[in-house]
């Protein structure tokens, strides 16, 4: 039951102290609060700093969490190093049961930084006394609903301000702040119609890991896609255990960029949250057991987390077998497209004889469509355009033709984007196919920089993937096949 996970404690709690605010605009601190306030969080807050009076964001001020009268469910801590232990242990007299640490300085700075660990496993008995997320990370964000919302809320506590953003079937598990700061928001400008339920940055693992997290989202039913960063792992064994549950669950997926695959970065890593980084070969078989889906950046990273989190939103079924038809406007980009969809172990089958006889009744007698699942959609059109009857209704007719052949199990459509062709693209025509299948369908768009964004947009917020690279396309496709 999420109730009584951990995890549930973190992400929802109900009173919070967040330790080391300060009036400083430029601090960490003020930024937490500004987070938390602005965001409407729903429960109470408690602003802890001893040089500091009166109130910030209309939030108190106390000089320690000892001063304060009510129970405190979550402490979140944005102070120099040398001063978590001796606060930590106030808490623990408080019976505060868990703390946020966002501080850095600690095993990634060398021996001091382990002393400090060592002092905090002793002060919490080993984290029985109070558990702890971070130390060196960007906080927990849980969104409820979208931020163009006038009654949003949700616990955002990264020392990032967060503005825009939408409440979606993501969670995002990382190492790495930046997931759960810059690189959010860099997210919900360029993918507008992205949104994510969860963002979870765990920095140096001292106490929780990816391990609660990754159950808890297993269990939520609001998270279909999971997307981890990670630069270790914490139990290799129980981490493949539960990637194997998910493999078995057939609304979670779980996308994986590791940090630290060469000698390089593991030298980064080590400098980053302190964490030594396993064997390339050790990850790749760790990977390959778990049946998890691997992305080689963080741009991979959430194309895959785009493109599942909208199938998964209009239900549709992925593909088995890897099945696709291709319609295209132009023989070389369906040359090519084909060309991929081999190398990456996908089929374009041949078209079922009801399927054909639908396309040969549009195509010019000169010109018949193939008998496999690449339809050269350019001869119809020129046919239609000829014959003075509107093109669009023969796109109408490949769609049909080939999302109700049995065989094929996706659609890639290759769209030309130009004012001058508009009138023979009507995507809402398409949409409303596209809806009413199970099957997924990927735009590949081309054209007039401004015509492809807004046919890109018409398509996102219809949760259809497009992309402007074929290779990008038929990756995007092949994730799906469990």
């Amino acid at each position: 039951m999420l109730n009584n996970h951990i995890v549930e404690f973190f992400l929802n709690p109900k009173s919070i102290a967040v330790i080391g605010v300060s009036k400083n605009p430029m601090k960490g601190g003020y930024r937490i609060l500004n987070n938390l306030v602005s965001n409407n969080f729903s429960g109470k807050i408690y602003a802890i700093n001893p040089n500091a009076e009166g109130e910030l964001f209309g939030v108190k001020f106390y000089n320690s969490v000892l001063d304060i009268k009510d129970e405190i469910d979550l402490a979140i801590f944005y102070v120099p190093n040398k001063l978590i232990p001796e606060l930590l242990s106030e808490c623990i007299q408080k019976g505060i049961k868990g703390a946020i640490i966002e501080a850095s300085g600690f095993e990634e700075i060398g021996k001091e930084g382990l002393e400090l660990r060592r002092k905090i496993q002793e002060i919490t008995d080993n984290f029985k006394k109070i558990r702890i997320v971070g130390p060196n990370c960007m906080g927990l964000t849980r969104i409820d609903t979208d931020s163009k919302n006038e009654e949003k809320s949700g616990f955002f506590s990264s020392f990032l301000v967060f503005t825009k953003y939408k409440r979606g079937n993501i969670g995002v598990i990382s190492q790495s702040g930046m997931l759960n700061g810059g690189y959010f928001t860099h997210l919900t400008t360029k993918y507008p119609g992205l949104g994510f339920r969860y963002i979870c940055s765990i920095g140096n693992k001292m106490d929780l890991s990816e391990i609660e997290f990754l159950e808890y989202m297993l269990e939520d039913e609001t998270v279909n896609v999971i997307a981890l960063y990670l630069e270790s792992f914490e139990e290799p064994r129980k981490f493949i255990e539960l990637c194997k549950k998910a493999k078995g669950m057939p609304k979670k997926r779980i996308i994986l960029v590791k940090g630290g695959i060469t000698s390089q970065g593991q030298k980064a890593t080590l400098s980053h949250t302190g964490s030594i980084s396993e064997d390339s070969k050790l990850i790749e078989a760790l990977i390959k057991q778990s049946g998890i889906i691997h992305a080689k950046s963080f741009y991979e990273l959430f194309l895959y987390a785009r493109t599942l989190s909208m199938l998964y939103k209009e239900n549709k079924r992925f593909p088995k077998e890897g099945n696709a038809s291709i319609i295209v406007g132009s023989g070389g980009a369906g040359t090519i497209l084909a060309d991929l969809i081999k190398l990456y172990d996908l089929h374009l089958p041949e078209l079922s004889d009801q399927a054909y006889l639908i396309l040969e009744s549009v195509f010019p007698p000169w010109m018949p469509p193939n008998r496999f699942a690449l339809v050269d959609i350019w001869p119809a059109m020129e046919k239609a355009m000829g014959e003075g009857t509107d093109p669009n209704l023969v796109m109408k007719s490949a769609y049909t033709a080939v999302l109700e052949d049995e065989k094929i199990e996706g659609l890639f459509n290759m769209m030309f984007c130009s004012k001058q062709f508009r009138p023979m693209s009507n995507v809402g025509i398409l949409i409303e196919l596209i809806k009413k299948s199970s099957k997924p369908v990927f735009f590949y768009l081309i054209g007039e920089n401004r015509e492809v964004k807004e046919i890109s947009k018409i398509l996102s917020v219809n949760n259809i993937p497009s992309f402007s690279n074929l290779e990008e396309l038929v990756q995007n496709f092949r994730i799906l096949i469990k």
